[in-house]
């Protein structure tokens, strides 16, 4: 397993934003895109938030991240290929 420490990449002088996990007393940092997709003509938008996985949590799907005042409701969980960090699926609420 990786073992080396990934939070300099998650520091919010940098690419990261500070986000507030619902049930969570301290905020967490993650990368945020909120990514524009078109398909078949049809346009829309799927936020993503990759966070340290120590961060989140299996039981995290279903709760709110707010982000830049924006509230999202966590989707989908995808552990990314080190296993040091996840990929957030997010809808806005």
């Amino acid at each position: 397993m990786f073992v080396e420490d990934v939070s300099q990449f998650f520091d919010t002088a940098d690419f990261a934003t500070a986000a507030t996990l619902q049930g969570v007393g301290t905020p967490i940092n993650v990368i945020f895109d909120a990514a524009h997709l078109e398909m078949l003509g049809v346009s829309s938008a799927n936020p993503v938030a990759l966070a340290q996985a120590s961060d989140v949590a299996d039981s995290d799907i279903g709760k709110t991240l707010t982000i830049n005042s924006v509230v999202y409701t966590i989707r989908d969980r995808q552990p990314q290929d080190d296993g040091a960090t996840v990929l957030l699926q997010l809808s806005k609420n």
